[in-house]
């Protein structure tokens, strides 16, 4: 039995493939990063792609915290704590992880 080896591809085919990636879904960075390392981008080209992939709208950390508290909250019906704590560990900023959170007890309070 062989092995199959990884499909070797260049910056601008991962460049596609990571805009394809978060266009089908709302993505933070480290998921954008992990899927990069996973097709053989190496440390400064994902930095690269992930600036290009901010720069042009594809990747919004606040609006991905916003998405996933609400998908969350109302779909899976997770505690807040619970919903706070997953967007921690995927390393997004604090303030944008508050705001998300506010801006949902601000709805719950409607």
């Amino acid at each position: 039995m062989t092995v199959m080896e990884r499909p070797e591809y260049s910056p601008d085919e991962l460049r596609q493939k990571a805009e394809r990636y978060c266009a089908r879904a709302e993505r933070c960075p480290m998921q954008v990063r992990q899927k990069l390392y996973q097709w053989g981008a190496d440390s400064s080209l994902r930095d690269e792609i992930v600036a290009h992939l901010e720069a042009h709208h594809y990747l919004d950390t606040a609006r991905f915290c916003r998405a996933y508290v609400h998908d969350h909250y109302f779909l899976n019906r997770w505690p807040v704590e619970k919903i706070r704590a997953g967007l921690y560990q995927l390393r997004l900023p604090n303030d944008e992880i508050s705001e998300a959170l506010r801006q949902l007890a601000e709805s719950l309070a409607e």
